[in-house]
């Protein structure tokens, strides 16, 4: 066990209030993660960690944006900024608070870390410590970069705190993200933690996990960004506290999660495992789904504390294409004159979609014919952080809210967008996702490319977005097209479900179109849907 200084000093770095006078920790009210069973605590422990080895890198190649774009945050302040500076500044700042809010959920998630006994668990006790204070360092190193930047800029500031949906950020964004990273107690912690990080070392050693991969990245990273932000608070802190004086009296910045309120905050901390395992949309709901779901169909997705493609503003972070199972792939294109007449010009000219798929990808298809996890028919196609992979209903439509989307058209440019979609199984996820690359492809990028027009297929014509100088698709942007798109003679999707989950109820419920097209519009981090 640390000393009792420490250990109370520890106790601040966590979260948790020491009791009166004593030394050691009380029992923690809601320890979350730690009730865990050892190997599964152990197993989200390395998911999560390896999660934030992702918004680190993520955090990284922000970093270089911002030294690319460096001349425009040292724009004289009394020349307004252009629509195109201000879109720039705006999805580089979307997607560092992105990145910097999920960090901050899996910090929380591990806080109480010090309430577990390090000597008869010192697996928890130290896989804790691991990702509290790597994740600490990671936002403070990236955190106070950003601000000494930005920080007293009176029209960046202005621009950066206003509410906007579109690139999914809420009112005072970057208030609350100051009052984060240029706080007085939140450098107290930085301090604390390193002086703890060689007895946590010594924990995760006894626990055997010391020489992990993703230990190491972690031991190593923390130091590196420690000393980053270290340097940072040694040269600009003085200037940072001036400027956020107010800061320094606000406890609540030390431990409440932004950007929502402290009550939902803490609600927060205990959700992923309460919930997990426990999507909102129930197995009835997904089973009357798929009486709807045609194979071409595309889903939008999202799992609340599991957002893909962190770093992409908007409420829907997920996309898919829908297959169906062999069966529904026969029934629904094998009797199309003009797939027929499409097959018939193919080397071998097979007589099926089945048997062109089966021929041009033997093992893709023999894997795709059988089973999931659940014993449910694969029936998905999805890029997701294992690579893109066939997946059954329980993991791509069983979630906390979900939309169906279909194209609309002609039944053999839907065969073509599968055998597309084929082709591109197998391949990593793009975590830089750059959409001029094919060797990996993110979610949206295989439903891009799917339907992407051709000579022999018009396809769906969908423009890619700037995002912090990167041209690509955020998941929100195929909603907010059928949104644009809505009873024009001309539109290139219908409305097929919608299920629009509810976290005060723990339960989804059927949305229509109306609700669905403003879907889009909801805060990615609006947590508290009512």
């Amino acid at each position: 066990m640390p000393s009792a200084p420490l250990l109370l000093a520890l106790l601040a770095l966590s979260g948790v209030p020491p009791a009166p006078g004593a030394a050691l920790p009380p029992p923690s009210r809601a320890l979350g993660v730690y009730e865990l069973d050892p190997g599964s605590f152990a197993f989200l422990a390395q998911q999560d960690l390896q999660a934030l080895q992702r918004h680190a890198a993520g955090l990284r190649a922000l970093q270089e944006q911002l030294h690319a774009q460096r001349a425009l945050y040292l724009q004289e302040q009394s020349t307004p900024y252009t629509p195109e500076q201000k879109h720039t500044l705006l999805t580089t700042w979307a997607a560092f608070f992105d990145y910097f809010v999920s960090t901050e959920i899996i910090r929380q998630r591990y806080w109480n870390f010090v309430t577990v006994p390090s000597l008869t668990q010192p697996a928890k006790h130290g896989w804790g410590f691991l990702l509290t204070h790597t994740a600490l360092t990671t936002e403070l190193a990236h955190g106070l970069t950003y601000a000494e930047l930005t920080n007293g800029r009176k029209q960046l500031e202005v621009l950066l705190d206003e509410p906007s949906a579109e690139y999914g950020l809420p009112a005072r964004a970057f208030t609350q993200f100051k009052q984060k990273v240029i706080h007085i107690s939140t450098a107290a912690q930085l301090y604390t933690g390193d002086r703890y990080r060689e007895q946590a070392r010594g924990l995760l050693k006894k626990a055997g996990a010391h020489q992990l991969p993703l230990t190491v990245w972690a031991l190593q990273e923390m130091k590196a960004a420690s000393e980053v932000a270290r340097g940072k608070l040694l040269q600009r802190g003085p200037a940072f506290f001036t400027v956020a004086a107010k800061d320094a009296v606000q406890d609540n910045a030390a431990r409440a999660i932004f950007p929502v309120q402290r009550s939902v905050a803490e609600w927060m901390g205990d959700t992923r495992v309460a919930r997990q395992g426990k999507p909102l949309i129930s197995r009835e709901q997904v089973l009357a789904v798929l009486e709807k779901t045609q194979p071409g169909d595309i889903l939008v997705a999202r799992q609340n504390w599991y957002l893909s493609n962190i770093g992409l503003p908007g409420f829907w972070p997920h996309a898919e294409l829908y297959v169906g199972t062999p069966e529904q792939l026969s029934a629904h294109f094998d009797g199309d004159a003009d797939v027929r007449a499409w097959l018939s010009t193919l080397p071998g000219q097979p007589r099926t979609l089945g048997e062109h798929l089966a021929r041009l990808f033997p093992e893709k298809w023999a894997h795709y014919r059988g089973t999931d996890g659940h014993g449910d028919a694969l029936r998905i196609i999805e890029s997701i952080s294992e690579g893109v992979s066939f997946t059954g209903p329980e993991h791509g439509m069983r979630v906390d809210y979900l939309g169906v989307l279909r194209p609309r058209l002609p039944l053999r440019q839907k065969a073509q967008a599968i055998v597309r979609a084929f082709t591109y199984q197998g391949r990593p996820y793009d975590f830089d996702f750059d959409f001029f690359s094919d060797a990996s492809l993110v979610c949206t990028e295989l439903v891009y490319k799917a339907y992407a027009p051709s000579e022999d297929m018009t396809g769906l014509r969908i423009g890619l977005v700037e995002v912090a100088g990167r041209r690509t698709l955020p998941a929100n942007e195929l909603v907010k097209l059928f949104d644009q798109e809505y009873g024009l003679p001309g539109r290139q999707l219908d409305f097929v479900a919608f299920l629009d989950g509810r976290e005060q109820g723990q339960a989804a419920i059927e949305g229509d179109a109306l609700s669905f097209r403003q879907s889009y519009r909801r805060l990615k981090w609006d947590i508290a849907q009512k």
